[in-house]
């Protein structure tokens, strides 16, 4: 029988399947931007509570009147950024963005900032103009093309189709005013 020397566990080769074990590093510093949102967050919960107080309540409302929900979402605002304030005080930080298709280290690109930007601005400004459907359908195809879409017609048709139905939606069915433009209340003007 013969003897063979097995070698240490400690020195075995690390397989394919297993990450090097990598040292231990020190505790990365305090992330001034997370801290900066939970700031943002507790002032914008104190707002829309104070801003709730302002809200006039009918003399005969003896159910919930409309300032709970204000006060709910601006209550729910406030004790997120606490937590999330404590939290990052504490030393925790969110997860590292691992999404396949991110380059952290890639450039801005300020050119589709602005394109996008401008988009947004020209629809806020063509709703009551053009309509809100023909608005939107712009602003996506010009989104869209920002962000390196290829083609303008997919773009444009996708949003136009988005449109008109969210526009039918809430305008038919939910009574909520949308300028739909001459030609679409001429069009739907028998629904």
């Amino acid at each position: 029988m013969s003897s063979a020397i097995l070698p240490d566990a400690s020195e075995a080769p690390e397989s394919p399947d297993t990450e090097p074990s990598t040292p231990a590093s020190a505790p990365p510093g305090r992330n001034y931007g997370e801290l900066a949102l939970s700031v943002l967050l507790l002032a914008l919960g104190l707002y829309v509570i104070l801003d709730a107080t302002t809200i006039a309540v009918p003399g005969s409302s003896n159910t919930v009147g409309p300032r709970f929900f204000p006060y709910l979402v601006g209550a729910a605002t406030v004790a997120v950024g606490a937590v999330l304030g404590i939290r990052i005080l504490r030393g925790d930080q969110g997860p590292a963005e691992e999404g396949e298709d991110i380059d952290p280290d890639a450039a801005t690109s300020w050119r589709a900032v602005g394109i996008i930007a401008v988009a947004f601005l020209a629809h806020a400004l063509l709703i009551n103009v053009v309509g809100w459907p023909l608005a939107v359908t712009a602003m996506f195809g010009v989104v869209a093309w920002a962000l390196g879409a290829r083609g303008i017609l997919r773009p444009l048709l996708a949003g136009g189709l988005t449109s008109v139905i969210v526009w039918l939606i809430f305008v038919k069915a939910l009574g909520v005013v949308l300028p739909g433009g001459i030609l679409l209340e001429l069009a739907t003007g028998w629904l």
